[in-house]
């Protein structure tokens, strides 16, 4: 088979989504026109890594005579992607929604689901991820399997919801418990934001008096002097 010449430099292939990056690299060989097989091959060989080469080494040193960038498309993929089950495993364990938006969380599990159709309690797993604020108003939606719409009517609630959100995440950050709180609220503002490199110090401060004596000690050098 011929072997096209066409300037194209692949990204280094990504262990941690193989399938992301060969519809990337796809994505490229179709802009470029690039169809047979050997080129095609041949761009992913050279995009490997030495660890990924390494471990590919019994398919690109000794390559089928046909169908070589399926071959080394198939192996990557099963070597690097996730199997059947720990995609199913995955999609099971997927945390609360966190800082994300209902559409991130969506994208996240039709990746998982692959070329699978999704079934009736794939809508419950993704209802179940969201904040009862959410989630209640979804349960009614006509949206039963248009899952991208469900996702997006989803982030429309989210939207409403992102002031209150915003301030509870950033509230929950920043104090871990009521002991930091009260830490906080006994330290003035410049020892918060420059520790013991403070130059002034407000009372009502813990370190008020510290800092009072540590000024008197270095005006009194600066009276030796």
């Amino acid at each position: 088979m011929s072997i096209e010449t066409v300037a194209l430099k692949l990204p280094t292939f990504w262990t941690t989504c193989p399938s992301a990056w060969f519809a990337q690299t796809e994505a490229q060989f179709a802009l470029r026109g690039i169809t047979a097989d050997e080129t095609k091959y041949y761009h992913v060989v050279a995009a490997l890594d030495a660890a990924t080469a390494s471990r590919s080494l019994a398919v690109i040193s000794s390559p089928p005579p046909t169908c070589k960038y399926n071959t080394i498309k198939s192996f990557l993929t099963d070597a690097y992607g996730l199997s059947e089950a720990e995609k199913a495993a995955t999609l099971l364990d997927i945390k609360e929604l966190g800082d994300r938006k209902p559409s991130e969380v969506m994208d996240e599990m039709l990746a998982l689901l692959g070329d699978h159709r999704p079934c009736f309690l794939f809508r419950h797993i993704f209802l179940r991820l969201l904040p009862e604020a959410i989630r209640a108003p979804l349960a009614n939606s006509s949206h039963n399997s248009d899952y991208r719409a469900l996702a997006k009517e989803a982030d429309n609630l989210y939207n409403s919801l992102t002031p209150i959100g915003t301030v509870c995440t950033t509230v929950q950050q920043s104090m871990k418990s009521h002991a930091d709180l009260s830490e906080i609220d006994s330290i003035c503002w410049f020892h918060r934001k420059f520790g013991s490199n403070a130059r002034r110090c407000t009372n009502p401060c813990k370190y008020f008096l510290t800092f009072k004596r540590k000024v008197n000690q270095g005006n009194g050098r600066a009276d030796q002097h």
